[in-house]
């Protein structure tokens, strides 16, 4: 019977096995070292909260408010439920009876656009924007949020095979003709030792002030 020598001695082995071993020696060494490059990006930066907001006007007497979050890594998940909070709140602020929430994106390399009805419950809202938050297909992919009336259809909006969110003009052109209640549209990214939440709300103009006071919840801006 065939067989393998276990008595071998580490001058006998072939080249093959000196490069596998150095392999998994490599490897050994890469998992700490990814470890200490995190922490080194993570002094850099720093342990606090960046946020930065920012408002200007939109078409049919709607405002857009501009909201970035630097968020470090160890509070990941408490800003994304609590951004997830707060946007619940302001759909809550400007709700109307007949309100029907969408969410339209395209994945990397996708052909088609993705339209989902999320429908009119805040909680389905909610459960809809921290699963997008925490999934890595959308990682960097813009996601456009509709508030329409009942009786309103996306389909009439745009072509899936057509419409993409990325394209240049994008989404701002598609909500400015959608006849929208409101409007969001979101990002997250990796910023090394921390994850970027971009948020661009379009809201009615008269509504700006309580929007703002929702958004204080998530931190003093400026930092």
């Amino acid at each position: 019977m065939n067989g393998v020598d276990s008595s071998e001695s580490p001058a006998h082995r072939g080249p093959g096995c000196l490069a596998g071993a150095a392999a998994v020696a490599g490897v050994v060494l890469l998992a700490p070292m990814a470890a200490v490059v995190q922490k080194v990006r993570g002094w850099r930066r720093g342990s606090g909260l960046r946020i930065q907001r920012e408002q200007t006007s939109f078409a049919d007497g709607m405002a857009r408010i501009d909201l970035h979050l630097d968020v470090p890594l160890e509070m990941t998940e408490t800003h994304g439920k609590l951004l997830t909070d707060t946007v619940v709140r302001i759909a809550e602020a400007l709700r109307r009876p007949d309100d029907v929430y969408h969410l339209i994106y395209r994945e990397h390399a996708a052909e088609e656009t993705m339209v989902l009805p999320v429908g009119p419950l805040l909680q389905e809202l909610g459960e809809r924007f921290y699963l997008v938050l925490s999934q890595g297909a959308l990682a960097s992919r813009t996601c456009v949020w509709l508030t329409l009336a009942r009786d309103q259809r996306v389909g009439k909006l745009m072509d899936p095979f057509e419409y993409d969110p990325e394209a240049a003009g994008e989404p701002e052109a598609l909500l400015a003709r959608s006849g929208m209640r409101w409007g969001m549209a979101s990002t997250v990214a990796s910023g090394g030792a921390s994850v970027l939440f971009r948020l661009a709300l379009f809201v009615p103009e008269e509504s700006v002030g309580r929007i703002h006071a929702l958004l204080d919840r998530l931190g003093p801006t400026g930092g």
